[in-house]
């Protein structure tokens, strides 16, 4: 471990981790992406007592939203929004023209296999006024953990306005993969809205491999115990050491598959991420991956670690040391072929090379941010439980 002594002496940097917390959990942005001059609404219009289905993420459900939101604290972009009635974070729900001042509504929405049957009841205030109703749905949680590909569901909308039943409406969606996780996207009002905390929910520090992760190094002996921050700095670096040999001997590698369906979608971006157990059961693991991987491993032996975003890249850094007062970044996509101290010199150089435009408010530097996973945690953002996991 002597070769640590030159990354304390140099590559150690102050305390930064709320440079960009504003940017990380603020819902909508104003960013204008490359690609996209200007987004259209897709609110349709409506004569007054019409309805028409709306989607914030296309037709689309994504099972990774639904799970990390589960427990959101804080609420969307319309949060005060008058119109805007039921879940903040509902991305299905309809569009409604009211007909008379303080009208009666009655929704109802459910899916052939995710969706129970779920209502609202409510009152439209103001004749002539479009309102957007989002449903607290009830899904079958334990059946969208198990998605592991894209597949084809109905969805059945029923609505009574003023007491008078409409005719019921089906629409046709997709059912996204568990491992696609959403990190941008043109909402039903053509707003754009950047999402890279979701990247959070993939981290899982109480996966039940990361034990025996732990139990293999401890037995390898390259540490005597795991105490974290509790420990020195030197006996922090060797900890994180340990943990980093005890992956490459599993025979973890990089892995640069991220291709999604939505690779050329301008209003829909997303990132194909593995749970933990899939990087070790098939030993690799692209940039993403390795990130959530070792930051669930840190943050279960007590490491306040964040997820590091640059653009097309992840890397993760953590405050660690005495006083809790110092930060490294590791490059994970080192994991398998270099040491440690190569992998926190490169991580550490790029952040420390970037570090203006993660302090910047500016939008040119949206794809620039530091996602505290101890932050997203308080939030609300829970992680994706493994089902596979015992099957490792």
């Amino acid at each position: 471990m002597n070769n640590f002594k030159y990354i304390l002496s140099y590559f150690v940097l102050p305390l930064l981790m709320t440079f960009n917390t504003y940017a990380i959990f603020a819902y909508a942005s104003e960013n204008e992406k490359n690609n996209q001059e200007e987004t259209q609404s897709r609110i349709p219009d409506l004569k007054a007592g019409k309805w028409e289905p709306i989607y914030s993420m296309g037709k689309n459900l994504f099972p990774s939203v639904v799970i990390s939101t589960i427990t959101l604290k804080n609420g969307g972009d319309w949060d005060t929004e008058s119109n805007h009635l039921g879940e903040n974070w509902g991305t299905i729900g309809i569009a409604v023209c009211s007909p008379k001042d303080n009208c009666s509504i009655n929704v109802e929405i459910s899916s052939d296999t995710f969706i129970k049957p779920t209502t609202f009841i409510g009152t439209l205030p103001k004749k002539g006024i479009t309102y957007f109703i989002f449903p607290d749905l009830k899904y079958e949680y334990e059946k969208l953990l198990m998605v592991s590909q894209k597949i084809p569901e109905d969805l059945t909308f029923k609505v009574s306005i003023d007491r008078k039943a409409d005719m019921d409406k089906t629409d046709h969606i997709q059912v996204r993969s568990i491992n696609e996780c959403v990190y941008y996207f043109v909402d039903y009002d053509g707003n754009s809205v950047d999402t890279p905390w979701f990247f959070a929910a993939y981290v899982n520090e109480n996966h039940p491999y990361i034990h025996r992760i732990l139990a293999d190094a401890l037995k390898a002996q390259r540490v005597s115990s795991f105490s974290g921050t509790l420990g020195n700095i030197e006996s922090q670096l060797e900890e994180i050491n340990a943990i980093w040999e005890t992956l490459k001997k599993k025979g973890i590698r990089y892995s640069n598959i991220t291709t999604t369906d939505d690779d050329e979608n301008p209003e829909l971006a997303t990132q194909y991420v593995r749970l933990i157990g899939q990087s070790i059961n098939y030993s690799q693991a692209n940039c993403v991956d390795g990130s959530v991987l070792l930051a669930s491993i840190l943050r279960k032996i007590g490491f306040n670690v964040s997820l590091i975003t640059v653009p097309g890249h992840m890397y993760i850094g953590l405050i660690f040391g005495t006083n809790e007062d110092s930060f490294i970044c590791i490059e994970t996509t080192m994991i398998g072929n270099y040491t440690l101290e190569e992998a926190i010199e490169e991580g550490t150089n790029d952040f420390t090379e970037n570090e203006s435009k993660f302090l910047s408010d500016s939008d040119e530097y949206y794809e620039y941010n530091i996602i505290n996973i101890m932050d997203a945690r308080a939030m609300g953002i829970i992680s994706i439980k493994d089902s596979l996991s015992h099957q490792l």
